[in-house]
């Protein structure tokens, strides 16, 4: 499944993916993403994914934490990552 990073915090190592069915809401355990990077694997379902960003050909391990999340649930949970 192919997805677009929309958000991303490097400090925080989390990322924000766009994708068809939803938005993926995880964390960036091991590489390299980057707002409007693009990644292809399994993004619809919870757990620790290898991933490849397809923007700089390299794979990332990411932990997917929500998937097909509404926009609104996202500005929630961004709101609170934040605060």
């Amino acid at each position: 499944m192919h997805g677009a990073v929309i958000w991303y915090h490097p400090d925080l190592r989390c990322a924000l993916i766009e994708r068809i069915g939803g938005l993926t809401l995880g964390t960036l355990d091991k590489g390299r993403l980057d707002l409007f990077h693009s990644v292809w694997g399994d993004l619809a379902s919870t757990g620790l994914k290898t991933l490849t960003n397809r923007s700089t050909g390299r794979d990332v391990v990411f932990t997917v934490e929500a998937v097909a999340l509404s926009e609104d649930q996202a500005n929630e949970l961004l709101g609170l990552q934040q605060s």
